[in-house]
């Protein structure tokens, strides 16, 4: 996936799911069971052409799953869903990441998908307490499914 742009692709796989950063390889023998590909951002795929270019894109993978694997860490299952929800609020607008279902997002970090329902309603509130302390009017986030099935 192209470095340039903030861009990510969630990968479902048939028991978990991947976030894959940008700049981070994709394909070949690490996504042989992917089932479906949730992009945020806009993702451009590029070819790696030398060999430097190749190790770079493995590295980038490599520090993706290693920043998962310390959300994972995390022993309550909802510090998990709320700290995977903050991870791609970082880089994504918060509608972009609710296009992606309960069901996906909770793959990234084992959890059910209602933990990250209620990991959201979490989010919503603290944001709403930053943003404005005095509205007390809670949103419900909309939840809407934007894949891509392949092969």
């Amino acid at each position: 996936m192209s470095k340039n742009s903030p861009a990510g692709l969630i990968l479902q796989k048939p028991y978990y799911a991947e976030y894959i950063g940008p700049g981070a390889a994709i394909g070949g023998m690490f996504d042989l069971q992917c089932i479906t590909i949730h992009p945020l951002g806009q993702a451009e795929l590029s070819v790696p052409e030398t060999l430097d270019d190749r190790q770079d894109a493995f590295q980038r993978r490599m520090e993706d799953i290693e920043a998962m694997q310390q959300i994972c860490e995390k022993d309550l299952p909802v510090e998990r869903a709320v700290a995977v929800l903050e991870m791609l609020s970082q880089q994504f607008h918060k509608e972009e990441i609710q296009m992606i279902s309960n069901d996906i997002l909770a793959k990234l970090v084992g959890v059910l998908p209602s933990t990250m329902a209620a990991a959201w309603q979490q989010v919503s509130h603290s944001s709403q307490k930053r943003n404005s302390p005095a509205q007390s009017y809670q949103e419900e986030p909309a939840y809407a499914s934007h894949e891509v099935a392949f092969a």
